[in-house]
């Protein structure tokens, strides 16, 4: 019973969504899931290579800042102990953690690359820190990211700027001052993911302009 009342309550969720949502044929370039969850929500096809995969932070700036000469860059698959594909494009690792094989990672990324939009470009990322460097996405790091012709872009940070827009505050992780890991937990009561809860995501697509919820 309690799990049919939860998927009522996220099918509404969904459909309101998408009865807000003013703009379409958008590409959303994300290093961490949020991107093919968004796309879920509101029904809409992968028109971007960055869904079921993450990239560290500091990797994704780099990514973004070259997009298309990293796209046209072949992905070189290497060996890991993690239990799913993990390949380099360039000097980029990414972590395809929702696939199966690396024939299949490779597939969808190529095939989902040749859809994006660049002329409806959104980009997200956050500010946490590479394990094996432990350096911080920087306040220049954040604001290089106006170099950047899109739509709209946002950064998941703790931290927070005058001269920086697009950041969308979420609570710091204990070991550090960054975005607490559990960015895609869902409140007990509301069943909306963190980000949902402090940031209207669907104006953001209409408009490109950050609004935090009060």
């Amino acid at each position: 019973m309690k799990k049919g009342i939860i998927k009522i309550y996220e099918s509404l969720a969904n459909w309101w969504c998408r009865c807000r949502l003013r703009n379409d044929n958008f590409t959303i370039i994300a290093n961490t899931c949020i991107a093919g969850i968004m796309y879920h929500k509101l029904g809409k096809q992968f028109l971007s290579p960055t869904i079921n995969l993450w990239m560290h932070d500091e990797d994704f700036l780099k990514f973004v800042h070259h997009l298309y000469e990293y796209l046209a860059k072949p992905l070189q698959f290497i060996k890991t102990d993690n239990h799913f594909p993990v390949a380099t494009c360039g000097d980029v690792t990414i972590f395809f953690n929702h696939y199966k094989t690396a024939a299949e990672a490779e597939e969808k990324w190529n095939e989902r690359k040749n859809r994006i939009n660049k002329n409806n470009l959104f980009i997200i990322c956050s500010d946490r820190p590479k394990p094996d460097t432990n350096k911080l996405i920087t306040h220049e790091d954040m604001l290089s990211l106006k170099e950047i012709p899109c739509r709209g872009k946002v950064v998941f940070s703790t931290r927070h700027y005058d001269d920086i827009d697009y950041i969308v505050p979420l609570p710091k992780d204990k070991n550090g001052d960054y975005v607490n890991m559990y960015m895609f937990d869902k409140s007990k009561h509301l069943l909306r993911y963190r980000w949902e809860q402090v940031w209207d995501w669907v104006e953001w697509l209409n408009t490109g302009k950050v609004k935090l919820r009060k």
